[in-house]
């Protein structure tokens, strides 16, 4: 029996710390279970765009349906069950917003930031008059909207305004307007003539700005005509004629820019107030002629002229190569060579083609016009030298030169031949051959001197039988061929 009771009070002691420890369990896990609200963000935009708040990162760990809903500018939204709402601000903000999520037993929030810049107006129209007379009243009507102008539907702004027009004459007018107030209107009167450029300003109460310009003509104003478009080639002087319709006055200047880098340049008006366009163009291109004129300090008009240039290709002036007659393998041609092109400002690409397989490519600033070059060759043999000239507007002039390489023994072989087919008397022909029998040895072991020595007293040996017993044709043939082999000798 007491045992019994011994054993009781065991299990009761042992069920007492399981249902301690279970609680503990179950109290730490509740502690890290809470409901989490998230609002997303940080949210940048622009007034009168939507932006969609996300509030998809809130959950409950026992996964109950949460409700949602949004405090905004001091306001709270419902939201019902979707994490998702679009919002939009009209005007520009910087701040926070509040999120509230609850699971119907617990509420948890969140906040996030909001930065909303600012939309400048922007200037739909202008309505006015392009002319009017002297001290007559001028009306001027802009219209402008500020919000995000979506053709579907506009969305206004809670912006007011401010719109100034500066007359051009040294005085303005400044309009105040509330919101979506989109349309201003003024008149002004000018007091002396002129062209005006009537600057229309608009100005929201942020800051935010859209600017437009009008020009008006106040009195008998004349246009003028900077005469007819034209072409011309690069490197060509481009004439014209223009004029001023008002041909009494004799207070006007001018001013011509062609718009090549030239800048703004004084122009001489003529009796009659006509004046001439000369310009010449270092390259090829569409510019647009502007004249201006003013008239006593003040712009008095302006127009324009369309000119054309149309690229020139480039043109050999001269190509020489040196030596001009046959040059032995192994031994350098030098060629030389300059062109021209009436494109002042164009580069160049020169591209030489030996034709021997090998070919040189070099690039020639705008202004450098020669051509240089130097090459060896292998082989003997009769090669054709190609030169080749790009501009950048890719028209190209090409131009070509024979060269002759030759060994001095395979020139050697040749005299011997036209010996051989001579049918002059035996012995001569012997005697001409007996004072070539050493040259190609000669030749062999590089005594270049001596060699040419030897022939030049073969050539003064055909000279003495000129016209003799050797006719003449027959002689200077053999004088030239071994005046040849000379020459390509002293180019080792």
């Amino acid at each position: 029996m007491a045992f019994k009771k011994k054993k009781t009070s065991f299990v009761i002691a042992l069920l007492f710390l399981l249902t301690t420890f279970v609680g503990m369990q179950t109290s730490g896990a509740a502690a890290g279970d809470q409901l989490v609200a998230d609002a997303g963000g940080p949210y940048l935009g622009e007034e009168c765009s939507s932006m969609l708040l996300n509030a998809s990162g809130s959950y409950d760990p026992e996964g109950d349906l949460l409700t949602y809903r949004w405090n905004i500018d001091g306001s709270w939204i419902e939201n019902g069950n979707y994490p998702y709402r679009e919002w939009m601000w009209y005007d520009d903000f910087s701040g926070t917003i509040t999120l509230e999520v609850s699971d119907g037993t617990d509420i948890a929030t969140d906040t996030a930031n909001v930065t909303i810049s600012n939309v400048p107006p922007q200037i739909f129209s202008i309505e006015g008059s392009t002319e009017v007379d002297l001290e007559t009243e001028f009306l001027l009507l802009v219209n402008f909207f500020d919000g995000m102008p979506d053709p579907r539907s506009q969305v206004a702004s809670l912006d007011t305004f401010t719109v100034t027009f500066y007359w051009d004459d040294g005085s303005l007018t400044e309009l105040s307007l509330g919101a979506e107030e989109f349309s201003a209107s003024t008149s002004h009167m000018y007091l002396e003539e002129g062209l005006y450029q009537i600057i229309i300003a608009v100005v929201d109460g942020d800051g935010g700005e859209a600017v437009a310009e009008w020009d008006v003509v106040v009195g008998e104003i004349a246009s003028v005509e900077a005469g007819p478009d034209g072409f011309v080639n690069e490197g060509s002087l481009f004439l014209s004629q223009g004029f001023l319709a008002d041909t009494g006055s004799q207070s006007y200047t001018a001013f011509v820019d062609y718009y090549d880098d030239a800048g703004s340049l004084p122009l001489l008006l003529n009796p009659g107030n006509t004046f001439d366009l000369s310009h010449t163009y270092g390259d090829d291109g569409v510019y647009t002629i502007l004249v201006t004129v003013f008239n006593d300090g003040m712009e008095y008009g302006e127009d324009t002229a369309v000119v054309t240039v149309l690229n020139v290709p480039p043109a050999f002036e001269s190509l020489t190569i040196s030596p001009t007659d046959s040059v032995q393998p192994g031994v350098p041609v030098e060629l030389n060579g300059v062109f021209s092109d009436p494109g002042v400002l164009d580069l160049h690409t020169v591209t030489i083609d030996w034709g021997d397989g090998s070919s040189t490519s070099y690039a020639a600033e705008a202004g450098i016009t020669s051509i240089s070059g130097s090459h060896s060759y292998e082989n003997a043999g009769d090669y054709q030298l190609v030169v080749s000239i790009a501009d950048d507007d890719g028209d190209t002039c090409q131009a070509s030169m024979p060269v002759v390489v030759k060994n001095p023994s395979t020139s050697m072989d040749a005299i011997k031949e036209i010996i051989a087919s001579l049918k002059i008397p035996k012995g001569l022909k012997n005697n001409l051959l007996l004072i070539l029998e050493k040259v190609p040895s000669m030749i062999k072991h590089h005594r270049i001197q001596a060699t040419i020595h030897q022939l030049q007293a073969f050539i003064h040996y055909v000279e003495a039988h000129y016209g003799k017993h050797l006719p003449r044709d027959q002689a200077r043939e053999l004088i030239q061929a071994a005046r040849l082999v000379i020459d390509t000798l002293r180019t080792r």
